[in-house]
């Protein structure tokens, strides 16, 4: 970026700071310009124009240090870009695209990405048809989610959110996926932790995290899920698929707030703006599958984050996101508290446009488990009024118990769709009806070890050719003894 003097020079019009209201300042002196652009203070300050008043004009401060009265602005001609190369991805960069991870700059030749770029035309969105791995059991088979899909994920603090959107970018990096992780008003060993998981997975390198820290001033805060969106359209543009996750809106919206507050806009209800759905609307609108050109479609899959308290879902900022997206998954602390990881409630969770990508096996397995889980949620109600249970009961509440047990996985195990497969097929054609939870739980680790060590491949391959569930479970039960041998080999 230029220095004050170059745009001064370069552009002729002088403007003067008359108040400065924590990071927004009113400017007069400017008569050409325009909302959007932004502008550069003597002492090398930047800032973006919000508004424009009969005599002032609104900007919001990137730069807070020794903002004063009467201090010289000038305009830039330009809005508000990130700049963009190959380089960026493995690195931490701020809303501006510098970088802050102490590894020095980043390289290359730069594209400058203007950070609120129109949503692409609906001739060129194409279907959400291809299914995306997350990695997650439950959530692949009972909450699938598509390329080019905006599916939230909600839920309350501390709940698994932020484990299970890493395991996703991990497993989707591994597959050639560039993965960008907006970190919203978060603290700095937050952030430390997300570097360290995407480090250790062995990911970091197609991943590219923006952050803006809770120290920041709250208008870098609130630009960076649209710098962090830029970063995304520029591989999108290069004709790559891409995952971006915004964690969390829920924050972001509270530090528009703060912003709308001080600029004395009308507040509305819990004191937002009125133009807080627009705001979220308009970013996530971007995402979606488009059309490159006659081959190929290229898609950018959207992750927001929203924390509720206590469990509720009809907050304000919540309801907005859960209208904006094709879906959510909600994180129940009940389910938390019972030690279910991740704590993911299936019945209150929705997928739109996952089902569509799903193939007949899958559709039929996910019907098969909902029915199993239904039974197993009501017969466990029966069985706390201590009656004796017939033997069909007590066989349903067992089928329920090894459903939840595979289910149940930890932020280190990613379980690809394959071994879902095997796992599921085993599960159904009685591998383990003979053993107790326990001992089910111990081969399920063998399993889960040997599978990433490489072993039973051909059953996996054969796995993937089955059409329908009863061919799943056939091939499972032809290979059962072989997996039996494997796992005590």
């Amino acid at each position: 970026m230029k220095t004050f003097d170059e745009y001064l020079k370069e552009v002729g019009e002088v403007g003067y700071i008359k108040s400065v209201v924590h990071s927004i300042v009113y400017v007069s002196g400017l008569p050409s310009l325009r909302l959007k652009e932004m502008i550069v203070a003597a002492g090398g300050q930047r800032g973006v124009v919000q508004s424009l008043l009969p005599d002032l004009a609104e900007v919001l401060m990137l730069d807070t240090h020794d903002l004063a009265n009467d201090l010289a602005v000038a305009r830039t001609n330009e809005t508000f870009k990130i700049g963009v190369s190959e380089s960026i991805l493995g690195r931490i960069v701020n809303p501006f695209g510098l970088p802050i991870d102490g590894r020095g700059p980043v390289i290359g030749e730069k594209t400058m990405q203007p950070i609120d770029a129109v949503a692409p035309p609906i001739i060129q969105r194409q279907k959400v048809n291809k299914p995306l791995e997350s990695g997650v059991t439950i959530v692949d088979l009972l909450v699938p989610i598509g390329y080019g899909q905006r599916e939230l994920v909600i839920g309350d603090k501390k709940t698994g959110k932020s484990t299970f959107l890493l395991q996703a970018i991990a497993t989707q990096a591994r597959l050639g996926v560039t993965c960008v992780y907006v970190s919203i008003g978060k603290r700095q060993s937050d952030v430390k932790n997300i570097e360290n998981y995407l480090a250790k997975a062995g990911v970091a390198k197609n991943c590219c995290l923006v952050v803006a820290n809770s120290a920041d001033p709250a208008t870098m805060v609130y630009l960076a899920p649209f710098s962090g969106l830029a970063v995304a359209e520029f591989f999108r543009d290069s004709g790559r698929d891409v995952l971006i996750v915004f964690d969390d809106l829920s924050n972001h919206a509270k530090f528009y707030r703060e912003i709308s507050l001080l600029s004395k806009r009308v507040p509305g209800r819990a004191s937002y703006p009125g133009d807080i759905f627009h705001l979220h609307a308009a970013l996530l609108e971007r995402a979606g599958n488009v059309k490159l050109d006659q081959e190929r479609t290229v898609s950018i899959t959207a992750l927001p984050v929203a924390e509720t308290l206590e469990g509720d879902l009809t907050g304000y900022i919540q309801t907005n996101l859960m209208a904006i997206t094709d879906g959510h998954i909600f994180f129940d602390i009940e389910e938390f508290r019972k030690g279910q990881r991740p704590a993911i409630n299936y019945a209150l969770s929705v997928s739109r446009v996952g089902n569509q990508t799903k193939e007949t096996i899958d559709r039929e397995l996910a019907q098969a488990l909902r029915e199993a889980l239904a039974k197993y949620k009501k017969d466990l109600e029966i069985a706390r009024f201590g009656v004796e249970l017939p033997e069909s009961t007590r066989r349903e509440m067992d089928l329920g118990e090894k459903i939840e047990l595979i289910f149940n996985q930890d932020s280190d195990t990613l379980v690809p769709r394959d071994l879902q497969m095997v796992l599921f097929g085993l599960l159904f054609s009685g591998f383990w009806d003979q053993k107790n939870a326990s001992m089910m739980k111990v081969d399920l680790i063998k399993l889960i070890e040997k599978y990433e060590k490489g072993a039973f491949r051909d059953v996996t391959e054969q796995v993937l050719q089955a059409k329908k569930l009863k061919d799943l479970i056939s091939i499972t039960k032809n290979q059962a003894t072989k997996l039996n041998q494997s796992l005590y080999a």
